[in-house]
C-alpha cells in the first residue's frame, strides 16, 4: 500500500494555519534564544511597545490567554530585565507593566526577526500575491472572530481592532 500524496487543498484551513503558527514559533524561538527569550514572550513585548502602563489582566484579555500564563511570561520578562512592574498609585492592588530600557532596546531586533520570518514564509509569493494572501487571511480571521462572538465567546472583540494584533 502506498501513501496518497496530500495536496494543499486537501488540508483544512485550521491545519494550514497551524503549520504556519508552529513553524513561526520554531523560527522565532531559534532567533530569540540568544536574547534569552522565547516565542511566548514575543507578543507581550510587542504589545507593550505600543501599550505601556497596562495590567496583566489587560494582556490576558487581549491575547485570550489565562492570567496564570501571562503572569509567568511577565515574571520571566521582569527577571530578565525586559519589563518593569509598578504599583498603580490610584489602586495599590493593581500592578502596571512597562518596557524597561533593556526591553525597549531590543524592539528593533524583534521586529527584524519577525520581518525575516515573514519574508521567509512568503518567499514563494510576489508582492501582489502576498497582499492578496493577507487580505484573504484577514477575511478568514475576521469571520473566525465573528463565529466565536456568535457563540457567546466574545473575548476577541477588541483583539485585532484596526488590524493590530500585537
Amino acid at each position: 500500500m502506498t501513501a496518497k500524496s496530500i495536496l494543499p487543498h486537501d488540508i483544512p484551513i485550521g491545519g494550514l494555519t497551524s503549520i504556519i503558527f508552529r513553524t513561526q514559533a520554531i523560527f522565532l524561538n531559534h532567533h530569540l534564544r540568544s536574547l534569552g527569550l522565547s516565542y511566548g514572550q514575543f507578543p507581550v513585548l510587542m504589545f507593550l511597545r505600543n501599550h505601556q502602563n497596562v495590567t496583566q489582566e489587560t494582556l490576558a484579555r487581549h491575547f485570550h490567554i489565562d492570567r496564570g500564563t501571562i503572569a509567568r511570561s511577565v515574571k520571566k520578562l521582569e527577571d530578565a530585565g525586559y519589563v518593569i512592574r509598578r504599583i498603580d498609585p490610584d489602586n495599590r492592588r493593581a500592578v502596571k507593566l512597562f518596557l524597561s530600557e533593556k526591553g525597549t532596546s531590543i524592539i528593533s531586533d524583534l521586529i527584524r526577526i519577525d520581518t525575516e520570518w515573514e519574508m521567509t514564509a512568503s518567499s514563494g509569493l510576489n508582492k501582489e500575491e502576498k497582499t492578496q494572501f493577507k487580505d484573504l487571511l484577514w477575511r478568514v480571521a475576521s469571520a473566525s472572530i465573528q463565529g466565536v462572538n456568535d457563540i457567546g465567546e466574545n473575548s476577541f472583540t477588541s483583539c485585532c481592532s484596526g488590524g493590530e494584533c500585537a
